[in-house]
């Protein structure tokens, strides 16, 4: 009885280290190649497995490099919410952000790569894009409600801040991924934000 019940635990471990697995050799070879010239058969023959096999953890070569690493809007939403009590929306979320990149920074290999693919793969970018905007569209209606006056100059003002933080860690991702002086990605991400705190005095 104790096995069976353990089982279906340790199928799932055993499919989360084989879909890292792969994911590792496909980003080793989108970062090496261009994501563009490395096709399905390639990663199945340098991973060793069968095309089929590699359909069965991954729908398509982007989900290669998205899976589940980029936060959903609903996850970027409540940590904004736990900053903002207490802090200033702007500090609110740099607050958020810096969590985002800390977490980037305990798997810096993996994230470095992906975040090269995605900067050089104008369909990639496209969708990270995408996401960028499905996290706008929760987090204004939060800030929006927190900011003086109210109403539609409160929206505004939260589209600008959003979107000028969102802009803030991009910039902070994109020199972190080429970067080779060993410096996190929370650190860059904080001076970059910084950088909007000096043009506003």
């Amino acid at each position: 009885m104790r096995e069976n019940s353990s089982t279906p635990g340790l199928r799932l471990r055993t499919r989360r280290l084989v879909t890292e697995a792969l994911s590792d050799t496909a980003l080793e070879l989108f970062d090496a190649s261009g994501f563009d010239h490395v096709t399905v058969a390639d990663i199945a023959r340098a991973a060793g497995i069968s095309q089929r096999s590699f359909f069965r953890y991954f729908g398509n070569k982007e989900d290669v490099v998205f899976g589940d690493r980029i936060p959903t809007a609903e996850e970027i939403r409540d940590e904004l919410c736990r900053h903002l009590a207490g802090r200033t929306p702007w500090d609110a979320l740099r607050a958020t952000f810096v969590v985002a990149a800390e977490q980037m920074d305990g798997d810096e290999g993996r994230w470095k790569r992906a975040t090269r693919v995605i900067c050089h793969t104008p369909a990639l970018r496209a969708r990270y894009l995408e996401k960028h905007l499905a996290w706008t569209g929760v987090l204004v209606p939060e800030l929006a409600a927190r900011l003086e006056p109210g109403g539609q100059v409160a929206r505004l003002k939260a589209q600008t801040m959003i979107n000028t933080a969102l802009a803030c860690f991009d910039v902070a991702l994109e020199n972190w991924a080429d970067d080779e002086e060993g410096r996190s990605l929370a650190a860059l991400v904080g001076e970059v934000f910084g950088f909007v705190d000096i043009a506003r005095d």
